[in-house]
């Protein structure tokens, strides 16, 4: 009956206490022992265990080495993150170095959804690089992580009298339609003591800022921002909230959104209170495009800070034309015509290397239509060049028509190639459809994974 009451009165979105603990610089950590009512806040992959009367520096150098504890910034009040733009979180995406392998067809598309509605907190735990600050996209519709936050009361000598510290696990969830995503929040191992004890109350906070305005993004779901109740309320709970934005709040033609989020937490309890812990970011992206034809949602909503790629197996025979088409150019450009001096050939993001492709919608203004004509020239000049070996034959470019690095920039950088037209057919359909079902729009960054 609690977790029903909690999830209504907290859906509120008690979300994501999973990186939250953000406090005092490292300097401010060492003082701790000399400063009257210091306060710390410490995230870790492992728990940390700092009895009353201990010593907190000591303490927690012993543990140090295991658990990786971080000391983490902390404010005053409650306050919203900085809006990041589309572009600014497509330069996140590179700096995190995230990606994933989409593989083709409608079937594999249809997985990454239910992957996404069907991952549990269990399943999350077990990874272990969804505990750090970045957390781990699954995919554009599941994003996960997890974490230790412990809030320490010390006195003036350095001494622990109250502690709290319990584990978080946030799981991200994009709809299948709509403008709308579902972060869901589980806390655990909960352990209370001193002027933290059961009895004392915690806070939750969900800060958001919406892009290209503040309306573009809100939070939903929610009785109160923030929540209070008692510590021990905390034990084994679970809360849901969700980050909705409306249709037209957007810009551009694909009317792009994006918004901002984190969780922040606070304890009060025998006569001392906590600052504010500032968790770390995520985003997520709205649309609503036209871009993805008719045959997709004309509004979803994905995790946006990680880089796809798309896969191509050579083995797989409705397509290994151009599957080895792609393979020689990424990986032995030299081999591939037109031949030019150190070509280097767009498309692999994987072992170091960090070399997108960039989607180029035709429609999307004057610009793209331009970028369009120069990719179809290009190619269509270069083929000349080749023998057709029949006419059941296609020329096949990469990087291909759809991108921005096509043959049409002029650098030289691309390669064509008779292959069988049946599978040049096959293989563009299943991009097409990529573009589609993991909602890959214009000037979207992306790789290519060749098996």
């Amino acid at each position: 009956m609690r977790a029903k009451r909690r999830l209504a009165a907290i859906a509120l979105g008690i979300a994501t206490l999973t990186a939250t603990l953000t406090g005092t610089s490292a300097q401010a950590a060492d003082n701790a022992g000399s400063s009257e009512g210091q306060i710390v806040w410490l995230r870790s992959s492992k728990p940390i265990d700092l009895p009353l009367g201990a010593n907190y520096r000591q303490s927690l150098t012993k543990q140090r080495s295991a658990i990786a504890a971080e000391t983490l910034q902390t404010n005053e009040a409650p306050t919203p993150p900085k809006p990041s733009s589309e572009a600014d979180e497509q330069r996140i995406a590179q700096e995190n170095g995230e990606t994933y392998v989409a593989e083709p067809g409608d079937a594999a598309g249809k997985n990454r959804i239910r992957v996404a509605a069907a991952l549990t907190k269990e399943q999350c735990r077990a990874m272990p690089d969804a505990h750090d600050a970045a957390g781990k996209i699954i995919n554009h519709f599941s994003f996960c992580r997890w974490g230790y936050n412990t809030a320490v009361k010390l006195n003036g000598q350095g001494g622990v009298e109250g502690m709290v510290r319990f584990r978080e696990t946030e799981i991200g969830t994009s709809v299948e339609a709509g403008r709308d995503a579902t972060i869901e929040v589980h806390t655990d191992q909960v352990v209370a003591s001193g002027k933290f004890n059961d009895s004392a109350m915690m806070s939750f906070y969900v800060g958001h800022a919406g892009w290209p305005s503040a309306s573009s993004c809100r939070v939903t779901d929610i009785s109160a921002n923030p929540f209070t109740t008692t510590v021990g309320d905390w034990r084994e709970e679970y809360i849901a909230y969700g980050l909705v934005s409306d249709k037209g709040s957007g810009t551009g033609p694909d009317d792009i959104a994006t918004c901002i989020y984190n969780h922040q937490w606070k304890v009060t309890g025998g006569g001392a209170t906590t600052p504010w812990s500032s968790g770390p970011e995520n985003g997520v992206r709205f649309d609503s495009s036209k871009s993805l034809g008719s045959k997709y949602y004309d509004a979803g909503v994905i995790f946006d800070r990680v880089t796809p790629s798309f896969h191509y197996d050579r083995a797989q025979s409705d397509t290994a034309g151009v599957a080895n088409h792609i393979y020689d150019a990424l990986y032995k450009p030299q081999t591939t015509y037109p031949s030019k001096a150190g070509k280097v050939i767009p498309g692999d993001i994987w072992n170091g290397n960090w070399r997108p492709l960039h989607r180029n919608w035709t429609n999307y203004d004057a610009a793209a239509a331009e970028v369009a004509r120069k990719n179809r020239n290009a190619k269509d000049a270069a083929c000349r060049g080749l023998s057709r070996p029949s006419d059941s034959y296609q020329c096949d470019e990469f990087p291909f028509a759809s991108t921005k690095e096509g043959a049409g920039l002029g650098d030289g950088n691309f390669s064509v190639r008779y292959v069988p037209g049946a599978e040049n057919s096959k293989a563009g359909s299943e991009l097409a459809d990529w573009y589609g079902s993991d909602r890959i729009l214009h000037n979207n960054a992306y790789g290519i994974y060749v098996k």
